[in-house]
């Protein structure tokens, strides 16, 4: 008897010590994670960003909350699943937005993560829609400033043109964007960023032609992001409503 409970008592020792050590891994099982360009990985929460660092709130040795910055610089990567607020701006008026998108876009401006650039679109899209065109344009140079030498650049001068296409100059607007289709028509295998960068800038190009009464290059244009840089969903979603606006005002349009 003695043994045995001896040996019980054993496996509940054993068994404290594994849980003890799969606990942290559990504990940061969903949180975000900062991937370093030395390999270094740091879970936790991510808190924001500002004066180019990232601020986390994660876990010591003993248990207890610790919060430290990292430069932004020295990371390679993050893991950070969208705030809810991104994905529900989707289907929002343009103030409502700007409410929801606006604070997100000041924690968070230059985290690389696809997110963050995503809700920076979406509120410089709301902000043109509402004819503030001013904190639209300040959105994209932001973009140039926080991500310079990066796909996300070419997202920044699509977002500028679609400020003029806005402004109706269509001339401009033709000039800014007509850069990065060159580039774009010319690559044959881009890179996810690269895509959604051509995706977006094909859209805009496109909605520039069916400005100027140019429906077959428009309907072109459209038709590119489905066949050609088709990665992000939602520029694809985009692409689909455009071809059948377009459709519906002229049912003979077709690609020359």
């Amino acid at each position: 008897m003695m043994a045995i409970g001896v040996l019980f008592r054993n496996w509940r020792v054993c068994f404290t010590l594994l849980l003890a050590l799969a606990l942290p891994s559990a504990l940061f099982a969903d949180d975000d994670q900062i991937i370093q360009k030395n390999g270094t990985k740091i879970f936790g929460h991510i808190v924001g960003v500002s004066d180019g660092q990232v601020t986390i709130t994660s876990k010591a040795s003993n248990g207890s909350p610790v919060t430290l910055p990292y430069m932004i610089s020295d990371i390679k990567s993050v893991i950070m699943a969208p705030p809810p607020e991104v994905l529900a701006a989707k289907g929002q008026q343009p103030a409502q937005v700007v409410a929801s998108l606006a604070p997100l876009v000041k924690s968070y401006a230059g985290l690389p993560a696809d997110w963050v650039l995503d809700a920076m679109g979406q509120l410089a899209d709301a902000y043109t829609s509402l004819n503030q065109d001013d904190q639209a344009s300040a959105i994209y140079a932001q973009i140039n400033q926080l991500y310079p030498n990066s796909p996300y650049t070419n997202l920044a001068v699509s977002g500028q043109a679609k400020v003029l296409l806005a402004q109706k100059q269509l001339d401009q607007a033709l000039t800014t964007i007509q850069p990065i289709i060159d580039v774009a028509n010319k690559t044959v295998a881009p890179s996810a960023p690269d895509a959604r960068a051509y995706a977006s800038a094909f859209l805009v190009y496109g909605q520039i032609l069916e400005a100027q009464q140019k429906l077959p290059e428009a309907l072109e244009a459209y038709l590119t992001v489905k066949t050609m840089f088709y990665q992000n969903q939602a520029l694809v979603d985009q692409s689909n409503d455009l071809v059948k606006n377009l459709k519906a005002l002229h049912p003979d349009v077709s690609v020359n």
